[in-house]
């Protein structure tokens, strides 16, 4: 099956590491983007690369396996400027919280991940314009973890990919898919374009159901909101990901921070008088007073698409040929594994049994 023709439905981290994969394995690969190349969930991802709250074990190491895809990529596509690995730090003050990250360092360090314990005074060499409080006296390294830049890795993965004779066509919503009894023969477009193909590959992020759907097939997709809080430009010398009590912070570029708003995320979607931008930077720079004076700059928003059991959909349809969904959360950390594997059985026909439990047969009655 190695020239088969096979339609990939999103750009995104997870779409564009699958079409990369295809097309390196010979396939002709079509990828249909209804907006613009990582301009959906992908473009607004906090994209921390990480295992560190990923269980149960099987699903760690899937994570921990991506990871390392990561890695290869950079060797891959000729450099990643995108990939940012320096570790990550955490740290909890009150007493709950400490235990419970405590907890955490001990799983992950009998599951073999890269985790330490340092100092509050060594967590200030490695990012010196943090503020951690007194009575804290130890704080979680963890090495192998770090982010990435999401668009330019999709824009460099999708590169390849024509380089080997992909398309990759933006502004085309697929409003159908083709079938022939139990096998699904393409798609067609809001523009009317129809695409026939032996095999379509579903990666529509918060749109995977309704893709699905227009194939006879109906999935649980959760669309769990997210906020993104950009500063303006600061000077500060940091390098990673940051997790302070209550918050995540990292550098974007430009001298610009990222704030992912943790448990502030939770307080804005559910409170009835919402936590503003504007409360979640003064609560940022409690830990990091290089923010003094900075402003909101942006905000994003994104959908994160999570399947019912917050649990990876990955494969085909029993019964229906022709149409393999591939849907999680995590698609950043998770992408580049997702198009190994994608490729790997779609084209070999071989299933891995890492994802026996997360066929999307589970939710099929």
């Amino acid at each position: 099956m190695s020239k088969a023709d096979i339609v990939v439905i999103g750009a995104g981290s997870v779409g564009a590491n699958v079409a990369y994969r295809l097309a390196e394995r010979g396939a002709k690969v079509t990828v249909l983007e209804a907006g613009a190349p990582g301009g959906g969930t992908s473009g607004t991802s906090f994209a921390w690369t990480n295992s560190f709250h990923k269980t149960p074990r099987d699903y760690h190491e899937l994570n921990t396996a991506s990871m390392a895809e990561h890695l290869s990529l950079v060797v891959e596509l000729g450099g990643g400027d995108w990939h940012k690995q320096e570790g990550a730090l955490a740290w909890e003050q009150e007493p709950l919280g400490r235990a419970q990250l405590k907890e955490t360092v001990e799983r992950l360090g009998s599951w073999g991940y890269p985790v330490e314990i340092i100092s509050a005074h060594d967590a200030r060499k490695l990012e010196p314009d943090l503020q951690i409080a007194s009575h804290v006296d130890e704080v979680v390294f963890t090495p192998s973890e770090g982010y990435v830049d999401v668009v330019p890795l999709i824009g460099r993965l999708l590169s390849h990919a024509v380089r080997r004779g992909a398309r990759v066509l933006s502004g085309e919503r697929v409003t159908g898919v083709i079938r022939e009894g139990m096998r699904v023969r393409g798609v067609t477009t809001e523009s009317g374009a129809r695409f026939e193909a032996d095999m379509v590959v579903d990666c529509a992020g918060p749109a995977t159901d309704e893709v699905a759907r227009l194939a006879g097939v109906e999935i649980p997709i959760d669309r769990v909101p997210g906020r993104l809080i950009y500063t303006t430009p600061v000077a500060s010398t940091l390098r990673r990901p940051i997790h302070a009590p209550g918050v995540h912070f990292r550098p974007d570029g430009g001298g610009r921070i990222v704030l992912a708003e943790f448990g502030h995320d939770q307080v804005w979607r559910q409170s009835e008088e919402p936590w503003t931008a504007e409360q979640s930077l003064a609560a940022v720079a409690a830990h990091f007073p290089a923010l003094a004076g900075a402003r909101v700059e942006a905000i994003r928003f994104g959908v994160r698409p999570i399947p019912r059991d917050e649990r990876p959909m990955v494969g085909g349809i029993p019964g229906l040929d022709g149409f393999f969904i591939v849907a999680s959360h995590s698609g950043v950390t998770l992408g580049p594994l997702w198009g190994l594997i994608a490729a790997a059985e779609i084209l070999d026909g071989v299933p891995d049994p890492r994802l026996a439990p997360y066929r999307p047969a589970r939710f099929l009655s």
